[in-house]
Formats: C-alpha cells, structure tokens, sequence
C-alpha cells in the first residue's frame, strides 16, 4: 500500500485526476494491472 498526495485547487480536480490515475498506472509495464484509486477531500480523513 503506498500513498500519494497531491493539493490541488478543487477548480482543477476533474483536470488533474485522469492525468495523475494515468500515469501511475502506466509507469511500468507489468504483466499483472495496476488499478488506483483516488480519493478527495479537505483532509486525510476525508479522502478516505
């Protein structure tokens, strides 16, 4: 499990999401899928 946070303006999330879940699953290639997901919110609390 590893996590990443990222602010970003809320004006700017339906932007930057696609753009943050590409990459981080088509940094390597691998045999097997790597899904993301990604949670928002104020805090760490509301992200999850």
């Amino acid at each position: 499990h590893d996590e990443l946070v990222f602010d970003v303006h809320n004006a700017e999330l339906e932007k930057i999401q696609p753009m943050i879940k590409y990459e981080m699953e088509n940094a390597f290639i691998m045999d097997v899928p790597l899904e993301i997901e990604i949670g928002t919110g104020k805090n760490w609390l509301e992200a999850h």
